[in-house]
């Protein structure tokens, strides 16, 4: 299909409660097309689905991905928000680059941090969570109980009861966390299409798409398309 019948629909993402929250606030009176480009480039370019299984390809969009990010964040947001938008972006990256699949069932899954409702302290934890980590055939059950209308409730009130009681759960918890969050923090991105110029989307456009050319890629289709569907979606 040509690329000006392409009419994508992107899922809003939704990988934390803070990274949602983030992004919906910096987006908050922008135009639908840039709120629309942000979304499209993260389900395209940093968590594309399983139609993309070539390592080498799922590694040039996201990089490309981040270069949108930078064009919108230096032509469409100013200052504090600009730097705001670019570290959202890194951590969803971030999110992307521990992506593992299950050879048997070809499941993609992500590390992602825990997950804390907003305005929570930083030392919130979700019992649940607590209960995935020390007590999984407990929280299969739980799962199981949700999905099929069983009493979840009286599972999740005996396993905070036992919290009291093994304080180590917490402290080990806190510090597998917070090493987490620490190497996704300091997760290194390469990007080679970084310093591209986005000064306007017509010299973008033509320095990326010069970028491309330099990959060792047979055909660069995947790229060039990805960027047209970009470009278009701001009204260029």
């Amino acid at each position: 299909m040509a690329v000006d019948a392409i009419e994508l629909q992107p899922a809003h993402y939704w990988g934390t409660a803070e990274i949602n929250d983030s992004l919906q606030s910096l987006l908050n009176g922008k135009s639908p097309e840039v709120s629309k480009a942000v979304y499209t480039l993260i389900q395209s370019n940093l968590l594309p689905d399983g139609s993309v299984s070539d390592e080498e390809e799922r590694a040039a969009l996201l990089e490309s991905g981040l270069s949108q990010a930078k064009f919108l964040a230096d032509r469409y947001m100013t200052g504090e928000d600009s730097s705001k938008f670019l570290g959202v972006i890194r951590q969803i990256a971030a999110i992307a680059k521990t992506r593992t699949v299950d050879p048997e069932t070809g499941q993609a899954t992500y590390v992602t941090p825990p997950q804390k409702p907003i305005g929570a302290p930083d030392d919130y934890i979700n019992t649940g969570e607590l209960m995935k980590r020390f007590e999984p055939e407990t929280y299969k059950r739980l799962q199981d109980a949700v999905t099929n209308g069983g009493d979840w409730g009286k599972i999740l009130i005996e396993f905070a009861k036992k919290v009291p009681q093994n304080k180590d759960w917490v402290s080990t918890y806190r510090e597998e966390t917070d090493k987490l969050i620490k190497d996704m923090r300091n997760t290194k991105i390469e990007n080679r299409f970084a310093d591209v110029d986005t000064s306007s989307m017509e010299v973008f456009l033509r320095d990326m798409n010069s970028q491309f050319q330099k990959t060792s890629f047979a055909s660069t289709d995947f790229l060039t398309r990805n960027l047209q569907i970009f470009a278009r979606t701001l009204g260029h």
